[in-house]
Formats: structure tokens, C-alpha cells, sequence
């Protein structure tokens, strides 16, 4: 937890390390808008019996609109898609991997003397997708489609400060509580290898965990903005499901497990 504290609180410092310029609050409160753009990251997932790692590709979208009293409404959604490199119990395998998150928040700007604080809540649904059905590990072990979702509420704290180039240095700290998540197994796929018959899919339930989120963005006044940002996940072990397969049943958990990616986006504002 140290670790992941750290980079929380680096990406708090490097926000407030820049100088402020002397130019209306009203630039970096938060307004209408919609901004589209790329990312590029480093993901990695780990439990106890294996890891998976990539390098994603994707896309992320986000939509403000302004309220009352200095209220917002955002709405987020980012998608990734990059082969995951399985390594674990069964061997060494390539996967195709995708997954997309979505997330509608609400909150509120608090205009201070040179910076604006946007504190905000909301909710969040994540789904990851492997497409490993019907492919066949290194050691030749059968592997599986897995699927994962996740229900939960983020709760988070932007700072924005106006540069002396015109530009906007915002910095978003996020904490992600997990209602409910379901970890799907496709395991039937075994029905055609290794001798198995009978065998049926599992959804394990998780139902503890959270993630955190942190990104440092440069805003341009032509629209464009980059940046570093930081995802995290730490999901406890699941509730046990039963497995059947050759006419006997044996209760399968999904282990513990952390995802961790890093990366970089560019958005354009429109």
C-alpha cells in the first residue's frame, strides 16, 4: 500500500510544483466541453499462480456538462485493447484482450486565490474481455475465455491552476470503492481437449477490492492537452463457484489478484 500511496502522492506533488499565473480563476473552472484523444500504457495483471502483461492501445472520450452553483456532470469512458503475454500454472500463451470502463461523476468547483479544487463522486462500471478459447498453452494445456466486470463508485479530487502560457495544469487523484464484480470462466472449452466431458462454465463472485487513479494533464488554450496517468487495481479473493466436468463437481475461487497500468494520453478538446 506504501507503493501505491507514493504514486499518489508524486502526482499531487509534480500539480503543485508549477507556478501559477496571475490570469481569472474563471479559465480553469470547470466548463462544457468534449475532448477525444489516444492513450498508450503499460498493463500488467498478477495473482499468486500467474501473471499477464501487454501494452495497450486505445481510446478515451470525455464529456462536461455545467450545472448550477458551480456544479458538473462528467462522463468518461476509455477503451484498450492490446494481446495479453500469460504466463502461470499452464504454461506460456499470447491472448487477445480488450476491456473498456465507463464512469458518470458529479461535483462541485471551490474557487480558492490561485487554484480551483473540483471534488466529485459518481459511478463506474468496468468489463474485461480474453478471448482464450480454443488455444493451447506452451506445455499444451487447454486455455479459456475469461471475463471480468466490475461495479463501483468513484470518488476523486481534481486541482486545476492557470500557466503563464495560457495553458491549464490539472491533477486528478481517484479512489474506486468495488460494489460487485464477476469473474467468468468459460471452462467448458475443455469439453473439446484433454479428455474432459461435461465441463461448464463458472462466474465467481468478488465483492471486495478497490482501485486508485491518478493522471497529471497539460492543457493547451488551442484544445490539446497530454499527459501521465496511473491505474491501479487490488481485488481480495473471490466467493467459491462450483465446477463441473466427467460427471463430478470441484469448487473453483478466483485468487487474489492486482492490475497496474501506466501510461500516456493525448486528448484534443472540441
Amino acid at each position: 500500500m506504501i507503493k501505491r500511496t507514493t504514486v499518489l502522492a508524486a502526482f499531487l506533488a509534480l500539480g503543485g510544483a508549477a507556478r501559477a499565473d496571475n490570469a481569472p480563476l474563471d479559465s480553469v473552472r470547470t466548463k462544457d466541453s468534449q475532448a477525444l484523444g489516444l492513450s498508450l500504457s503499460s498493463y500488467s495483471n498478477k495473482d499468486a499462480d500467474s501473471s499477464f502483461k501487454a501494452f495497450n492501445f486505445g481510446l478515451v472520450y470525455q464529456g462536461i456538462k455545467t450545472l448550477d452553483g458551480e456544479k458538473f456532470v462528467v462522463f468518461d469512458a476509455d477503451y484498450a485493447s492490446g494481446p495479453d503475454t500469460y504466463s502461470g500454472s499452464l504454461g506460456d500463451l499470447v491472448i487477445p484482450k480488450y476491456y473498456y470502463n465507463l464512469k458518470l461523476s458529479i461535483g462541485k468547483d471551490w474557487v480558492y486565490d490561485s487554484y480551483v479544487l473540483s471534488p466529485y463522486i459518481g459511478l463506474g462500471y468496468r468489463f474485461l474481455s480474453q478471448s482464450g478459447g480454443g488455444l493451447f498453452t506452451s506445455t499444451g494445456n487447454y486455455f479459456y475465455d475469461r471475463q471480468s466486470t466490475y461495479n463501483y463508485i468513484p470518488v476523486g479530487l481534481k486541482r486545476r491552476i492557470a500557466l503563464a502560457d495560457g495553458a491549464t495544469l490539472e491533477t486528478t487523484v481517484e479512489y474506486d470503492y468495488l460494489i460487485s464484480g464477476n469473474q467468468y470462466s468459460g471452462l467448458s472449452a475443455a469439453n473439446n481437449a484433454s479428455g474432459y466431458t461435461n465441463a461448464t462454465n463458472v462466474n465467481n463472485k468478488q465483492n471486495s477490492g478497490y482501485g486508485l487513479n491518478a493522471s497529471l494533464m497539460y492543457r493547451r488554450p488551442d484544445g490539446w492537452s497530454f499527459g501521465p496517468y496511473w491505474k491501479y487495481w487490488n481485488i481480495d479473493a473471490s466467493e467459491s463457484a462450483l465446477r463441473s466436468y466427467n460427471s463430478a463437481n470441484y469448487p473453483v475461487t478466483e485468487l487474489a489478484n492486482t492490475t497496474e497500468e501506466f501510461g500516456i494520453k493525448a486528448m484534443y478538446k472540441f
